[in-house]
């Protein structure tokens, strides 16, 4: 049955939920940031729509803000009309964004959105903007060395360096009739979308790139280019492949890449990137998402060709539910997810730059698993948007930057074969190489 309550939190077991994820802010004196005077705001069991209130920072914080400010849910507010950041429970804050309380309550009520915000209806889309739960981390670091009168850095040691990891989700190798379709309708789609805002000229565009990538022919095996790429710039990435055996059916054939895994050259790609200190995930099947029996079959075939252990994945589509799926991995083996995004545009969907253990609904407690979370891919800025390469440099020192600036961590997500000419989209993928070359300490996994 759909509903829009869950169970409410214990606050002994809320607080240290929340004080683990933020753990990389206290490694040493961490028991100080729990004995602040935080205030207390009942734990909301029915939750809607989410919506923000900006908390204006003491001048002794306000560099760990936005414009001097916290966004927190008003559920957080003593006084959301007159918020004042001494009448916040920042516990609580941190919680409802960093397990996107509102998203599961919605998913409860109205049924799993997998990962389209553009379904979350009368949002406050600034959630997705910046890395809150980071800086609510590092409000509540300096609010404890000021009540202590010492030296942040001497009381909890320097702030941690930042961890931005490259991922590839391998979907195609070669040109397929599904995608040939899928990418083509997509590009008619958007032909449409420029007609509807008097663009013509860019629909025309649109159509003509539609038909050329439904006839036109080329290579698509592209693992080689991002593997030399990636090695030059001295960035190890981690590559999730498809390993599903099942024969396809209509929706599989239509959805799932068309590939084999046990092909030669894939197995002899798989040993390449072994031997180079490359990772290898799980790329899992479109109906796999709620399912340990599917996750795990597949891991295991993957397992069966690979030199390391199969412990990463992402879902295809990135089909999720805060209910089931990590719930899923988590038994058919997997000790690590980065499916944690949405399709449709960037940002951070928990409002966190966090390796952590969510929280699972079901059992009252921490998953045994972590959550890296992914703050943008390829199609975000070429297919959702249309972008100059100025504007789409600019949108990825943006993204990377706030990673960056809280200490935080997070993947990317580039998908080999859009650097195929049907495509063109390499010059993105370089830009991107050369935006994490120049963050070195955190561009490798």
């Amino acid at each position: 049955m759909r509903h829009d309550s869950l169970a409410a939190v214990p606050r002994v077991q809320l607080r240290h939920h929340v004080h683990q994820a933020l753990h990389r802010y206290w490694p040493k004196n961490g028991q100080l940031p729990l004995r602040l005077g935080v205030v207390e705001c009942q734990f909301p069991v029915t939750v809607h729509s989410l919506k923000l209130v900006l908390v204006p920072l003491p001048e002794w914080a306000a560099q760990f803000g936005v414009d001097a400010s916290l966004a927190v849910p008003v559920e957080a507010c003593v006084d959301p009309g007159q918020p004042k950041w001494t009448e916040v429970d920042w516990w609580l804050a941190a919680f409802l964004m960093l397990e996107a309380w509102h998203e599961r309550a919605w998913e409860g009520a109205h049924g799993v959105i997998h990962s389209y915000s553009w379904r979350l209806a009368d949002w406050d889309e600034r959630i997705w903007a910046r890395a809150w739960v980071n800086r609510i981390g590092l409000l509540l670091r300096a609010w404890a060395a000021v009540d202590a009168g010492q030296d942040a850095v001497a009381l909890f040691g320097p702030l941690p360096a930042p961890t931005i990891v490259m991922t590839h989700d391998v979907d195609a190798v070669t040109k397929t009739w599904p995608i040939r379709l899928k990418q083509s309708a997509f590009l008619s789609f958007n032909a449409v979308r420029q007609a509807a805002k008097g663009r013509p000229g860019a629909a025309l565009a649109h159509l003509v790139e539609a038909f050329n990538f439904m006839i036109g022919r080329g290579d698509w095996w592209m693992l080689e280019v991002v593997l030399n790429a990636e090695h030059c710039a001295g960035i190890r990435s981690q590559f999730n492949f498809y390993a599903d055996e099942r024969p396809k059916n209509l929706r599989r054939w239509i959805f799932d890449p068309g590939y084999d895994i046990a092909e030669p050259r894939l197995r002899s790609m798989l040993v390449r990137l072994a031997e180079a200190g490359f990772g290898v995930g799980l790329h899992q099947s479109y109906d796999a998402w709620q399912s340990p029996e599917l996750m795990r079959r597949q891991r295991e075939r993957l397992q069966g060709f690979a030199r390391d252990p199969v412990t990463s994945c992402r879902q295809h589509w990135l089909r999720f539910s805060w209910r089931d799926t990590w719930a899923a991995q988590w038994e058919a083996g997997f000790e690590q997810d980065t499916t944690l995004m949405f399709n449709d545009r960037p940002g951070l969907r928990s409002a966190t730059a966090l390796n952590w253990k969510p929280w699972n609904s079901k059992q009252g407690r921490s998953h045994a698993l972590t959550a890296l979370p992914t703050v943008l891919m390829d199609s975000h800025f070429h297919d959702y948007q249309s972008m100059s390469p100025t504007q789409r440099r600019e949108a990825y020192r943006y993204w990377l930057d706030e990673v960056v600036a809280v200490g935080g961590e997070a993947a990317v997500l580039w998908h080999p074969h859009t650097l195929a000419r049907d495509y063109g989209w390499s010059e993105g993928f370089l830009e991107l190489v050369a935006e994490l070359k120049g963050r070195a300490a955190c561009a490798t996994s």
